[in-house]
């Protein structure tokens, strides 16, 4: 069973879940025909094999902290840090700690 998405209008909370994380599901709060939000959840030593999205993306660390590998290089996101990604660029995502991460992408 699909959550709902967001109304437009209505307010969703991204502070970190803390204690929750680990029984929170991955959420997309909303997706429309060239957007798309969501809070990615990962619990410690958790891996997103490497793959590239169609359009821009930037993912913002909301608590822990998460390696993330691009095209080969890698990038430690703690908590307030973002980084955007072009197009198609690949990547994977290792979760350091337990963490939620604020995705956005452009959907082309």
């Amino acid at each position: 069973m699909s959550l709902p998405h967001l109304a437009s209008g209505q307010v969703a909370s991204v502070l970190p879940l803390g204690e929750r994380l680990a029984k929170t599901p991955t959420t997309a709060f909303f997706k429309e025909s060239r957007l798309e939000v969501m809070r990615l959840v990962l619990t410690a030593g958790k891996h997103m094999p490497a793959h590239a999205v169609a359009g821009p993306i930037t993912v913002q660390c909301l608590e822990g902290e998460v390696d993330i590998g691009v095209e080969g290089a890698h990038r430690l996101l703690r908590q307030g840090d973002l980084v955007y990604l072009e197009s198609n660029v690949m990547h994977d995502v290792t979760a350091i700690s337990n963490a939620s991460l604020l995705v956005t992408l452009v959907l082309l």
